[in-house]
């Protein structure tokens, strides 16, 4: 390894107008699996502008950032991938670049499937175990230019430095070690390194690629970007980008009013207790339960105590006691069998709430396999189910099915929306 001053050092500069490198072709053929590395600085964020795309139209290795946003995509089609969206296997992280902030990426390819790096950071991956050697076409090779060359496509504007093919796969902390490192051309594992501190696009390893100025791409004098400071100064949080999957679902993902509704019923049910405690006091006061009467005079009873002594005269504070034990025992009774009808509700509710979890599971299941439109017809016939079904629920219920047709509807948007760009992206 060696240190470039900063003075001496040149980066390559595109301006987004015809301007690019044109490398080689089939020079990285043979790689079963392979490590991209590249320094960039996006000036402006123009449409599907590539830093690298190694291949042909469809069929490609490929770096850029996603339309006009700075949501970056790593792609990787080894066959061709126009008609089948299937065969389109990509990495996506959203709103991962900054305009006119170095950005060190790296791409790594084959056995063990597609990582993409960020700073030194994991922030995607996916299962795809496809690299150079699996793309079965004459494989063109340029920096700042995409080769499908669709109608809404724009070349790159910004800069590059340092870009780097290995044959082998990196692992995160050699990307992390070298990535601020000016490398001689001469490490083990080099398949091609462009630093253009010669002033040309000639590959500085052992092969001694050659590559090919195109428009206005020029070196120009910079500071060195591994000297800048990182528009992120802790490692990126990893994000995981597999096969195009239905996000789960579960009781985190229903609103939050709903989520806790019953624990509202719950305190609703509490209030409703004191109240009936409140109602049964006034209505044993007024129905006189508790207290001691003098029976009227009967024969019968008058028979019975003739010439025995008259009876004790009752004692008030007993009869309070007793008529206090009475109405507590009552309010016992009364409290244990509402909270025991509660905790029953309760409990079908949230058999109700896993019964719609579990449903929606078996449903995403189901379509997880299924081609786009029969994706969009399967939740289409799901809410229509439950729209019906919501006519003869109530209550909680009611609730929990309104928060699972609003999930189902948000999904459906989603596949309508990857609908509508599938067909801008096929028409152009």
């Amino acid at each position: 390894m060696c240190d470039v001053a900063p003075a001496q050092n040149k980066v390559l500069e595109l301006d987004g107008f015809g301007s690019y490198v044109e490398l080689p072709p089939n020079i990285f053929t043979n790689l079963t699996e392979a490590t991209v590395e590249v320094w960039a600085k996006w000036d402006s964020f123009r449409a599907y502008s590539r830093i690298f795309e190694f291949g042909a139209a469809w069929q490609s290795m490929n770096l850029f950032n996603h339309d006009r946003t700075p949501d970056l995509r790593f792609n990787l089609y080894p066959q061709n991938a126009k008609l089948d969206r299937s065969l389109m296997h990509h990495i996506r992280v959203d709103g991962l670049l900054t305009l006119n902030e170095w950005i060190h990426l790296a791409a790594v390819s084959g056995p063990g499937g597609m990582k993409l790096y960020a700073n030194g950071a994991l922030v995607g991956e996916h299962t795809n175990a496809a690299s150079f050697a699996d793309i079965h076409v004459s494989q063109t090779n340029v920096f700042g230019r995409g080769l499908t060359r669709n109608p809404g496509d724009q070349d790159f504007r910004g800069q590059m430095d340092e870009i780097r093919v290995w044959n082998h796969r990196r692992s995160e902390a050699q990307i992390r070690e070298n990535m601020h490192k000016r490398l001689t051309g001469k490490e083990e594992g080099l398949a091609g390194l462009w630093n253009f501190d010669d002033g040309t696009a000639n590959d500085a390893s052992p092969h001694a690629y050659r590559g090919k100025f195109v428009g206005n791409a020029r070196a120009v004098t910079a500071d060195s970007p591994a000297d800048a400071p990182l528009f992120a100064s802790e490692p990126l949080k990893a994000t995981q980008h597999r096969p195009p999957a239905l996000p789960a679902a579960g009781p985190a993902n229903v609103p939050a009013n709903n989520q806790n509704a019953a624990a509202w019923w719950i305190a609703g049910a509490l209030t409703l207790i004191v109240a009936l405690l409140t109602w049964l006091v006034l209505m044993l006061r007024r129905s006189g339960v508790g207290e001691s009467r003098l029976l009227p005079p009967s024969p019968e009873r008058a028979l019975l105590t003739e010439g025995r002594p008259a009876p004790a005269a009752v004692d008030p504070v007993a009869s309070q006691e007793l008529k206090e034990r009475a109405l507590a025992d009552l309010t016992e009774f009364a409290k244990q069998s509402l909270v025991q009808g509660l905790y029953s509700q309760r409990n079908a509710l949230l058999e109700t709430q896993q019964k719609a979890q579990r449903e929606l599971a078996e449903l995403e299941a189901r379509v997880v396999a299924l081609q786009l439109p029969d994706r969009i017809l399967a939740y289409e016939k799901r809410i229509a189910d439950l729209e019906r079904d919501l006519e003869t629920r109530s209550g909680e219920v009611r609730e929990l099915t309104n928060a699972t047709l609003l999930l189902l509807r948000r999904k459906l948007e989603k596949l309508d929306e990857e609908k509508q760009r599938d067909s801008w992206e096929r028409s152009n």
